[in-house]
């Protein structure tokens, strides 16, 4: 007996979907938060609720799109247009996320394949994203797309402060 073959559908986030998106990013968070570093990005990303409107109310120099396997957000790309620390106007993807249960079936190179055909119609000199320490395949999915590290964040944190 064959499996089906998964059902992949990409497209632009609708507000109508916000439940679902405020689901998906409580989900991915709960992922995060047992990684390395995770604790800390999700203090800057702020809460999955305030996430997912910050996303939704994101502008026109912001692109999300989002992939869903079989009727199930199982996706998300949101990136946005903004000056680096090193002063270049670039595509910085805050949120890039694949449900643990969705890797392998092409939802993350759908998703950053459609992120790349809509920075070719802006003006920025790159495409940049934060990786979590250790985290292999993520920075491996980056380099195998052509992204190269430029800076590492280092942390050490000082008893009492």
């Amino acid at each position: 007996m064959s499996e089906r073959e998964p059902v992949l559908e990409l497209g632009p986030f609708v507000q109508e979907k916000l439940d679902e998106l405020e689901e998906f990013l409580a989900e991915i968070s709960g992922e995060l938060a047992l990684r390395r570093g995770g604790t800390q990005l999700l203090g800057e990303l702020g809460h999955p609720v305030e996430l997912a409107r910050k996303i939704a109310l994101s502008g026109e120099d912001s692109f999300t799109y989002t992939v869903t396997l079989n009727n199930v957000l199982s996706g998300l790309i949101w990136a946005k247009i903004m000056m680096n620390e090193f002063g270049d106007r670039v595509c910085y993807v805050p949120v890039f996320a694949v449900l643990k249960d969705a890797r392998r079936h092409g939802v993350g190179r759908e998703l950053f394949s459609a992120l790349e055909d809509w920075v070719a119609t802006k003006d920025v000199s790159a495409i940049e994203f934060t990786t979590l320490p250790g985290d292999r395949h993520t920075k491996n999915f980056c380099e195998s797309n052509g992204l190269i590290a430029r800076s590492l964040k280092m942390h050490k944190a000082i008893r009492g402060r």
